[in-house]
């Protein structure tokens, strides 16, 4: 079974594409692809012409699924909030190792009164047991998180670290400002905070340029909470790894809403994007059992393979689009600094997505030393930019990025990503920009910033971000040694802020990001009192004015 199982990997791309052929002349997205394998169990089936749709032609009966272990599925047939995505949503999970024939019938009708021809393909389930899959349905209110409150008791408050704190906890991770802000952008920071090793008090904090705490919430100890930042819905959102899902919070730093991934999947801690549209874009760690001694000598035949699936939900939660490394990228792709023959292969280790500017989506693989273009409205890539598969040619660049984080497109059309360095010799981590002539496929580097004096080495993590007033911020990552957690430079290179934390703690990611919080909880007060003196210590967590 392992051989049939890694032979269609193998065969995965010529399938997918011979078998698409049908499906494209009529949709241009269809979810799962023609002849697609280790499919979740908790799939939805979506296909997309590309043109708006007559809701009142869509019902149960378009879509006939059956699976080969499970018969048939009934379900139900809705169209997403884009007017354009038809979802069918079975009732019940697929079997485990199953082939699922879809057939869906002719008569889907677009606003126009062009009705749709029916079309027949077939996807493989993951050998995944269902009892490991999310159920599609599955939600959990607000009410069932239970979060630390912003204040903490009076029982848990002490003097910090810095200064003359006593309404904060004794462990609360306080700031040192090695260059004061000077000619920094407006706005306040925003970090969490962890420890390569070691396990402090984990927390979300916003912070001033003067170092003074603004917010902060203590997290989930022991776990990486992740990615504490202002969504452009205005809704502050983090990872927390107590339950394993993001949290939004609302200007008075209440949990609003949590975001999940869907069609079975759990969401990963890498980020994610919501639009003012309340649509989400969202990273997902696929972990599938492969024969890798069928792929490469000396792999190991029961290896876990961590691919990677990047999600769109609609303000409804309804999957719209999906993409998987396991219909586009070779296992082999992965860099040559990685053991292939070790038990976990996380290939190819995606960090961070986003929205491009004309709509489709940049992607970061970190083990494929590799940033990927996908087109929005096929799931087809549209370009491959570094690594072994890199499509274009580099100008005034000499040393190539690696095991990079954090790409992002900047307003005048050119990209910035934190480059962590680790293939480098020696290796060292910076900020760049480069131009792309995504046409002739070329890409220029026009800007970098190494940390001065001395360079650093932040080995994974990280984070740029380009500010309005043209600066750029810079999270530097991880390492077993300290760093900076956050530098922020000018464009001729001279800082205008940066600041690091006690005790070698550093942060997932870091931003600067303007911010106005009205919280609804009392100030906390504290009273010390001595022998003929008492001093009352009072702040007010979370507000801003």
């Amino acid at each position: 079974m392992r051989k049939v199982q890694v032979v269609s990997i193998l065969l995965v791309f010529l399938f997918c594409w011979t078998g698409s052929i049908q499906a494209q002349e009529i949709f241009e997205y269809l979810s799962p692809r023609p002849g697609a394998i280790l499919v979740s169990a908790g799939t939805t089936i979506a296909v997309r012409q590309g043109t708006a749709i007559k809701a009142a032609s869509l019902n149960d009966s378009l879509f006939v699924v059956t699976g080969s272990q499970s018969g048939l599925h009934s379900g139900q047939v809705i169209l997403a909030d884009d007017g354009q995505t038809v979802i069918f949503k079975p009732g019940l999970p697929f079997a485990p190792a199953e082939v699922v024939t879809v057939t869906i019938q002719s008569g889907i009708e677009t606003t126009t009164g062009q009705i749709l021809s029916g079309i027949g393909y077939t996807f493989t389930v993951s050998p995944k047991p269902v009892g490991e899959v999310r159920t599609p349905t599955a939600t959990l209110g607000i009410g069932d998180w239970q979060t630390t409150p912003a204040t903490p008791e009076v029982a848990e408050l002490g003097r910090g670290a810095k200064g003359n704190y006593a309404t904060v906890p004794a462990d609360f991770p306080f700031a040192n400002i090695t260059s004061p802000a000077n000619g920094a952008d407006d706005g306040l920071i925003f970090f969490s905070n962890f420890k390569v090793g070691g396990s402090p008090a984990p927390y979300a904090v916003i912070m001033d340029d003067n170092g003074e705490p603004i917010f902060y919430r203590k997290l989930t100890p022991l776990t990486l909470n992740t990615d504490f930042r202002k969504q452009a819905n205005g809704l502050l959102t983090y990872y927390d790894a107590g339950v394993g899902l993001y949290l939004a919070l609302d200007d008075s730093y209440q949990v609003v809403d949590t975001y999940q991934a869907g069609n079975g999947y759990t969401i990963d801690l890498h980020g994610i994007h919501v639009a003012e549209n309340g649509h989400i874009l969202l990273q997902i760690y696929d972990p599938q059992s492969i024969d890798m001694s069928q792929i490469i000598p000396d792999g190991l035949p029961n290896a876990t393979v961590i691919g990677a699936v990047i999600q769109e939900l609609d303000a409804s939660r309804n999957v719209i689009f999906e993409w998987r490394s396991w219909d586009h990228f070779a296992i082999t792709d992965a860099s040559d600094a990685l053991d292939l023959t070790t038990q976990n292969l996380s290939i190819p280790h995606m960090n961070a997505v986003e929205w491009d500017t004309d709509g489709n989506i940049l992607a970061s693989f970190r083990h494929l030393d590799e940033i990927t273009k996908i087109d929005r409205s096929t799931a087809d890539i549209i370009w491959r930019m570094g690594g072994k598969k890199n499509q274009f040619t580099f100008i005034g660049e000499d040393r190539p990025f690696s095991h990079q984080h954090d790409i992002r497109r900047l307003p005048n059309g050119n990209i910035t990503m934190y480059d962590n360095g680790n293939s480098g010799q020696p290796p060292y981590s910076r900020a760049v920009e480069y131009q792309l002539d995504e046409v002739n496929k070329t890409v220029t580097k026009v800007w970098e910033y190494r940390h001065q004096p001395t360079d650093l080495f932040g080995a994974f993590t990280g984070s740029v971000q380009r500010l309005p007033n043209g600066n750029t911020a810079i999270s530097w990552g991880g390492n077993s040694t300290p760093l900076p957690i956050f530098t922020e430079v000018k464009a001729d290179g001279s800082k205008a802020f940066e600041f690091y934390l006690d005790n070698g703690e550093q942060s997932y990611r870091a931003f600067r990001q303007t911010w106005e919080g009205h919280p609804v909880e009392p100030p906390s007060l504290v009273l010390e009192s001595q022998a003929t003196t008492s001093t009352l210590h009072y702040s007010w967590n979370g507000a801003t004015e």
